[in-house]
């Protein structure tokens, strides 16, 4: 039997970012969002090994999540988000349902 590995659909945004490890801060822009994270324009590529908070806001909504890197490379990098509660996934997960019904602007976004 073959297994198949969907992805969680990915939308099209543009939300600036912080990045926190320790005590270095990173700007960043969050260039596409998904329930498991988020697709990051940062000016030089995160370490291989990165792992932190990001802060995110979005038309009232604030959120704290802890996330660790995906993929790195230029232009962009990935995190994942590494949620530690339900609360903090159900947040995202309203979060990216409200960035998808967004009208008049572009939304899903395919990705191979």
């Amino acid at each position: 039997m073959h297994k198949f590995n969907y992805r969680t659909p990915r939308y099209v945004v543009d939300l600036p970012i912080r990045l926190v490890l320790d005590d270095f801060v990173i700007d960043a822009r969050c260039k596409e969002i998904s329930r498991d994270g988020m697709q990051l324009e940062v000016g030089q590529s995160l370490p291989s090994d990165f792992h932190g908070l990001a802060l995110l806001e979005w038309h009232g909504a604030r959120l704290e999540l802890r996330v660790r890197i995906a993929h790195t490379g230029a232009p962009q990098d990935a995190v994942r988000f590494v949620f530690e509660s339900e609360k903090e996934r159900n947040a995202v997960a309203d979060l990216v349902a409200r960035v998808a019904g967004r009208p008049g602007e572009p939304g899903l976004v395919l990705v191979r």
